[in-house]
């Protein structure tokens, strides 16, 4: 059994033993993810400042951008590229910024979903009560997890 399904910020591949959360979904990326544990949330942290950083340093730009704006001849063209730079640059690297890791189906104690918000709880690879949020979870993946019992 192999079944996989998007949520907001990546994917979520689901195999006989284990649940990974992935940024693309592909099967051959997930020989690298490890268990949750200190060391990957540490990792995951990092992504994430990464990630901001960049949402930060692309606001200045449009700023200042924005600014200069105000000087040009064609306005609506100028404000209208940036808004779609952006938006694009925002839905890109979201994806980017999900949490990648592995939980072993076993050790997953219950999930719940409530209004596309799906929240798993179980025990971490240092064996402490751990749980993840999911937003948007797309409707194929609550079917898959009601068949296997989850939900």
């Amino acid at each position: 059994m192999k079944q996989f399904f998007k949520y907001e910020k990546g994917f979520i591949n689901i195999n006989e033993t284990d649940l990974f959360l992935t940024k693309t979904g592909n099967w051959s990326e997930i020989d690298l993810i490890e268990e949750k544990s200190f060391k990957s949330k540490s990792q995951n942290t990092i992504k994430k400042v990464k990630t901001y950083s960049f949402y930060a340093m692309l606001v200045s730009f449009s700023l200042l951008l924005f600014i200069n704006i105000y000087r040009a001849d064609n306005k609506i063209l100028l404000t209208t590229a940036i808004i779609l730079l952006i938006v694009s640059s925002f839905n890109y690297i979201k994806v980017g910024s999900g949490s990648q890791y592995k939980i072993p189906l076993s050790k997953i104690d219950k999930m719940d979903y409530s209004f596309k918000s799906l929240k798993i709880y179980f025990k971490n690879k240092e064996g402490k009560e751990d749980f993840e949020r999911l937003e948007n979870i797309e409707e194929k993946g609550i079917t898959i997890l009601k068949k296997l019992g989850y939900i």
